[in-house]
This record gives C-alpha cells, sequence and structure tokens, in this order.
C-alpha cells in the first residue's frame, strides 16, 4: 500500500518532461515532441548532438533527465539509472551555482529554483520507485518548497504552477497518509485551478498538464471534463502511445465499453507497431479489453482476448507489472470459460 501511495503522489514528477523554461529554441519542442511520442532514442541522439555542439548549458542537461526519466518511467527498467541521477547532478549543481550568487534578479533567482525543485523532484520519484521511501519524502517536499519559493518570486513561472497544483491534489487524497497528518486542508479544487492555470498559459507544457488533469479528474469522478481533455490530446498527438493510455483509461473508468474498446484497439495498433514498445503494454492491451468483454457478458470475446494476451512471444521480456496482469489474464481465463 506504502508503495502505490507513494507512486502516486510523485507522478506529478513525470510532468516535467515538457517544461520548457529556455525560450523559444526549436531543439526544446522537438525533445518535447518525441518524448510524448515515445521516440527514446532519437530524443537522446538530439540532446547528445547539442553537447557534442558545445551547449552546456543547464537546459540541454533538465531535457536530458527528462527524456531519461520518461523513458525508465515507459519501460519500467533502471538501465539508465547512472547517467540519470549523474544528469540530476549536474542540474543541480548549476542551479547551486546560480543561487548562490548574491546579486541575481529575482526573475532568474526563480527560473534556477524552478530547476532545482524539478531536478530534485525527479529524484523523489525514481526513489519512490525503488522504495527508498524517506529519500524520496524528503527530497519530494524539498522539492515542492523550490518550486513555491519560485512562484513567489515569479508567478508567470507557469510550469511550477503545474507541479504544484497536481502535489496540492494528491496530497489532499493520499499524501496526508504518509505525512502521519490526516486532518489536512482539502486543496483538490485550487491544485486543479493551478494545474489549469498552466494549461492556459503555458506554451509547451501545455499538453502534459492536461495529460495529469486527466488522471485527477478520474480520481475525482469528475469523468465528462476528464474526457474533454482526453480527446485534446489526443488531437495534438495522435501517435502518441502515452496519450492514447489516457483515452483510453477514461473511456474504461467511464464503462463506456465500445469507445473504451475502440481505443485500446488503437493503442495496440501502436504497441504492435513499435520494434522498441514495452512487451507489457501488450499485456495490459488484452487484459483491458478482455474485462470489458466480461463486464458486457461477451466472454467468449473476454476468452479469446486472454488467450491473444496469454500466447505473446515475448513473455520473458515482462516488467514486474507486464508479469502481473500476465497472472490476472489467467485468472479471468478461467473465469471466462466457467460461464
Amino acid at each position: 500500500m506504502k508503495k502505490r501511495i507513494v507512486q502516486n503522489i510523485w507522478l506529478f514528477t513525470l510532468l516535467l518532461i515538457t517544461l520548457a523554461r529556455a525560450g523559444e529554441q526549436n531543439w526544446i519542442q522537438e525533445s518535447i515532441d518525441l518524448t510524448i511520442n515515445t521516440k527514446f532514442s532519437a530524443a537522446e541522439a538530439l540532446l547528445n548532438d547539442r553537447i557534442a555542439s558545445g551547449d552546456s548549458t543547464i537546459d540541454v542537461w533538465f531535457y536530458y533527465a527528462s527524456v531519461l526519466n520518461s523513458k525508465m518511467a515507459h519501460f519500467e527498467s533502471y538501465n539508465d539509472s547512472s547517467d540519470f541521477l549523474e544528469i540530476l547532478n549536474k542540474v543541480e549543481n548549476k542551479a547551486q551555482r546560480h543561487l548562490s550568487k548574491a546579486s541575481l534578479p529575482e526573475a532568474e533567482k526563480a527560473l534556477f529554483l524552478f530547476y532545482r525543485g524539478s531536478a530534485l523532484g525527479y529524484r523523489a520519484f525514481y526513489e519512490g520507485k525503488r522504495e527508498q521511501w524517506f529519500s524520496a519524502l524528503s527530497d519530494g517536499l524539498k522539492s515542492i518548497d523550490d518550486l513555491q519559493n519560485a512562484v513567489q518570486l515569479d508567478s508567470t513561472l507557469y510550469d511550477a504552477w503545474l507541479g504544484l497544483g497536481v502535489y496540492k491534489y494528491w496530497r489532499s487524497t493520499k499524501l496526508k497518509f504518509l505525512l502521519w497528518t490526516p486532518f489536512v486542508d482539502d486543496l483538490r479544487e485550487e491544485g486543479i485551478e493551478d494545474i489549469k492555470k498552466a494549461i492556459r498559459q503555458s506554451k509547451h507544457s501545455a499538453y502534459m498538464a492536461m495529460h495529469q488533469l486527466i488522471y485527477i479528474l478520474l480520481d475525482y469522478g469528475r469523468y465528462d471534463e476528464a474526457l474533454f481533455y482526453a480527446q485534446k490530446v489526443i488531437e495534438a498527438y495522435p501517435q502518441s502511445p502515452f496519450m492514447w493510455w489516457a483515452y483510453a483509461h477514461t473511456y474504461y473508468k467511464m464503462r463506456a465499453n465500445k469507445k473504451a474498446l475502440e481505443a485500446y484497439d488503437i493503442l495496440l495498433s501502436l504497441v504492435e507497431a513499435d520494434p522498441g514498445a514495452n512487451p507489457s503494454h501488450r499485456i495490459t492491451c488484452h487484459l483491458r479489453k478482455a474485462e470489458i468483454y466480461k463486464r458486457m457478458g461477451q466472454y467468449n470475446n473476454c476468452a479469446i482476448e486472454c488467450r491473444l494476451g496469454l500466447n505473446m512471444k515475448f513473455k520473458d521480456f515482462l516488467t514486474v507489472t507486464g508479469k502481473k496482469n500476465f497472472v490476472k489474464l489467467k485468472q479471468l481465463l478461467q473465469e471466462c470459460i466457467r460461464k
């Protein structure tokens, strides 16, 4: 239970993969688009080219950490953890050097607080995934302090409002148990408004703000509003498995069975067309479709989906989540056969 709480709480750090705080450089938007479309190797190549050409600014290292963070989360793998932690240290050290200057203008101070807070947030998410609970909590709260101080200095730092908004929502629902403070203010509405502020004002992070808002609204039971944003992210990124997961999950939670099946079919086709996809995502798609058919009382179709998932060729490469869902498919198949 504790593990699930921590992972949900620090979901907000995944938002940071699209935070553009370095102006209007085309390479930033390109790295964001590649990451959202799960083209991680291309995103890494783009950033490595900039580094090789002499770019050693905090921006390029920040976006490199963003790509690796998303890549590890997507594949549920820690193969890049050494590079990831090293890059985070670079971001923190560069930010700290600027923050140590006595005459730093407030706008610049806010920006480097944002960078340092974001790096701490990334580390907190990583530590939570590795079940390093106290380190995750410590770094996570430091991250929030930096982001709060950043917006106090510069209220137009909309990407920081995004992280704070997600934090406020989950603090009101799950984080209070981890902090051992069961009586906390209900900041869900305030958190949602902070995220919407980022959606309205932040040019580059708007769609990832929508993506996280979808899951928050589903948790809150505001399904129609979640669907509004789910449709917008699909329109913007029609080839992104990342966005299709949110879209399909919205219909799944709404129990709009036919629409959910259509969405998972498209998502499955995107996963199958990608030779570098996470094999566990195929298992999850088949499981969700099987569960939907069971809801509809279509037990033969439920069994077909279970067998498709269980007969998959890449079972040896399943992640922990994939293995759990594989077991669920076996159990569901037996239930369908008995009907």
